[in-house]
């Protein structure tokens, strides 16, 4: 009975030593855990701090050079016939026509017709009232056509275009016997194009001065 007892005691003592080493052993393999995951301190000694590189400076945009133009001399130029005709200021346009070209204001017609048209006649008059003041001229009527038809129709339409005008002018008082007709029907187009602009420029009269 004792010696189960002192059995028993001891068996308690060894059982009760093996859990107080268990837990000091748990209890240091915690803490080197937690000095591990810590991170090592590193004592470093101070850097100096670095200089900061200075600013760059921005660079200024370069003064655009005033680049003078010399003045060029003008040069008189000899008018051309055209530039002639633009520039009479002081001359009636009729007039100016007449000395840079030779002719007066053209008359166009209609497709087809002989008649003035209306828009023609105010153009017709400003011939009529140069030809008075210009009483010894000679003046050839040209009639012309657009390219359409034949010959012989076109030459027989000229003629009756340009003897049109040549009533006209009579009944506007110009002496019948200064003025001439002739038809050169579709044979000398102003504009060789085939469309409705050129043929409309090509019926047409002309006022031609061919004396003075």
């Amino acid at each position: 009975m004792k010696t189960n007892s002192l059995s028993m005691f001891a068996l308690a003592m060894i059982t009760v030593f093996f859990m107080i080493t268990g837990c000091a052993q748990t209890v240091k393999k915690e803490e080197s855990i937690q000095k591990s995951a810590e991170p090592a301190a590193q004592t470093q000694p101070p850097q100096p701090e670095k200089e900061k590189a200075p600013a760059a400076k921005e660079e200024a945009p370069a003064p655009i050079k005033e680049e003078k133009v010399a003045e060029q001399p003008v040069k008189e130029e000899t008018a051309t016939m055209g530039e002639k005709e633009a520039r009479a200021e002081a001359k009636d346009e009729v007039a100016a026509m007449a000395e840079a070209q030779g002719r007066l204001l053209t008359i166009y017609f209609d497709f087809d017709r002989f008649t003035i048209r209306d828009d023609m006649k105010p153009v017709l008059e400003k011939d009529a009232a140069w030809l008075k003041k210009n009483s010894g001229v000679k003046i050839e009527i040209q009639g012309h056509c657009d390219e359409r038809g034949s010959v012989e129709y076109n030459i027989a339409l000229g003629e009756r275009r340009a003897q049109s005008i040549k009533k006209y002018l009579i009944n506007a008082g110009i002496d019948g016997a200064s003025l001439s007709t002739i038809s050169y029907g579709k044979e000398r187009p102003v504009d060789p194009r085939h469309n409705e602009e050129a043929w409309a420029k090509n019926r047409r009269g002309e006022i031609v001065v061919v004396k003075k």
